[in-house]
């Protein structure tokens, strides 16, 4: 009798280890993929660019019937600063300033009645305040911009026999063009742009003349901007 009770509790132990082990365990749970953080364009930068500029300045004597040209490539470079606001549907819209270094400098000899003279255009310093508009392609913003440009213009003329003079003034005009910008990671940006800028028409006095002049150029940029 107590061996078929010790057999009959040895069978029992086990069928129910053997049914623990049937039993479904359970699953450790995957490590969730990483997922890339996504980019907004929302936000204040800052940052530096430089390139060409490409300048077409001319003047004209109307009392003395001379003219000028004054068409020249030199450096031109600076800092940049805006903010931007990137909407739902993927629209960016923004404001930046600029200020610039120009090496835009230009010397002319000019004769009239047998008078030869040098007439030289210089442009030192210019800048912007401008209004961007574009549309995001995640990290990839091609974008428009426009907006209101200054800089300054110095005008020298050396007519030996006659005198030398000079003017300087600062330009008021306004500048359009586009570009498109790359963000390599969540604060770092890069661009590049191409913009027109006009100064428009000015007259100024020379040597007791009113001498007409008129500055525009072509600048192709390339730039780097850090996103707070």
């Amino acid at each position: 009798m107590k061996m078929r009770l010790a057999l009959a509790a040895l069978l029992l132990t086990s069928t129910s280890a053997f049914a623990a082990d049937l039993a479904p365990q359970s699953v450790e749970p995957a490590a969730p993929m990483p997922v890339a953080p996504v980019f907004s364009w929302t936000g204040f930068y800052a940052g530096v660019h430089a390139g060409a500029v490409f300048g077409d300045a001319k003047a004209s004597d109307p009392a003395l019937g001379a003219r000028a040209k004054f068409n020249s490539t030199g450096f031109i470079g600076g800092a940049h600063a805006g903010y931007n606001e990137e909407f739902d549907n993927n629209v960016v819209i923004g404001l930046e300033g600029d200020i610039d270094y120009t090496s835009l400098s230009k010397t002319t000899t000019e004769t009239v009645d047998s008078v030869s003279g040098s007439a030289k255009f210089k442009s030192d310093w210019q800048g912007s305040v401008r209004a961007r508009a574009g549309y995001a392609f995640d990290r990839i913003l091609p974008y428009v911009t426009g907006g209101v440009a200054f800089g300054d213009e110095k005008l020298s003329v050396d007519i030996p026999g006659i005198g030398s003079d000079s003017s300087s003034k600062t330009r008021v005009g306004w500048t359009a063009g586009g570009g498109v910008e790359y963000a390599i990671d969540q604060n770092w940006i890069v661009r590049g742009e191409v913009r027109y800028t006009d100064f428009g028409k000015q007259n100024v006095n020379i040597l007791g003349d009113r001498v007409k002049t008129r500055f525009n150029e072509t600048t192709t940029e390339l730039g780097v901007s850090y996103k707070f």
